[in-house]
């Protein structure tokens, strides 16, 4: 008899509020190992709210939020990357000064803290190390096709790349899921349907899940396994891209708004 793999995030009834405001109201949902789920709504449906639950930026009010079998809620916000949930940001967040490889490299200090520091400072001991890191960081890049602005700073760099960079940072702590917060946001069309290739080989070939937070409907409904769908806190629904995307409520709450 075949059973379904365990989730390997789960998220149960998720509430929080501020200053009155429900911005999660018992918000459930789950990732299986190796699955990509897309989580749609409006400007203020809770998306990135609940990321940044996730991730522990923020402490719900009640509900129960595990992965891999750990209690997040009872994990330190610096040990979360370190269980292998790494995150990117609408807005990027990368240093303009540094190079790609340097901020590639900022992505391993969720591995070890210490000896990425140590390495850094060229610390006695740490060479080795350092190389070790520099090696895989040119090798990721050089899988996102980033190995020709290596050695260039980030400032400057076109967006699409840019939003490349982030993702190569967060690849850089050997995650074993991704959040994904708006990537396709500012690509153009062709940029966007490279995205979602890449984030299916990611899965493909590393065996990852995501999370992924998209307004591009065609980029969610194109590579997710499920989607759930949020409204005003709540979720709306939740099951195969297909259903999500003709169901009554999803169509409403979209209906007459932008995104």
């Amino acid at each position: 008899m075949s059973h379904d793999p365990p989730p390997e995030l789960s998220v149960r009834e998720l509430t929080l509020g501020f200053g009155g405001v429900t911005a999660l109201d018992r918000v459930s949902l789950t990732v299986a190992p190796g699955e990509i789920c897309g989580l749609i709504g409006p400007n203020g449906a809770g998306k990135t709210t609940l990321f940044n639950c996730v991730t522990r930026l923020y402490r719900p009010d009640s509900g129960a939020i595990a992965f891999a079998g750990h209690d997040l809620l009872r994990t330190r916000p610096d040990r979360i990357i370190r269980l292998g949930i790494a995150r990117t940001f609408q807005n990027l967040a990368l240093f303009p000064s540094l190079t790609v490889l340097e901020n590639t490299l900022l992505g391993a200090h969720s591995r070890d803290a210490s000896g990425f520091t140590a390495s850094l400072l060229g610390l006695p001991g740490t060479r080795r190390a350092h190389r070790r890191l520099t090696a895989e960081a040119r090798e990721i890049l050089g899988d996102l096709g980033l190995a020709d602005v290596a050695d260039r700073a980030a400032a400057g760099l076109p967006f699409g790349t840019l939003k490349r960079v982030e993702l190569a940072r967060a690849l850089a702590g050997r995650p074993r899921l991704l959040l994904l917060d708006e990537p396709a946001g500012g690509l153009t069309h062709a940029e966007v349907d490279e995205l979602g290739a890449l984030i299916l080989r990611l899965r493909d070939e590393r065996g990852l899940g995501a999370l992924l937070v998209e307004h591009h409907m065609g980029l969610v409904m194109g590579i997710s396994d499920h989607v759930v769908a949020m409204e005003s806190g709540r979720e709306i629904a939740d099951g195969a891209p297909e259903d999500v995307r003709a169901d009554e409520r999803v169509l409403a709450a979209y209906l007459g708004r932008t995104a």
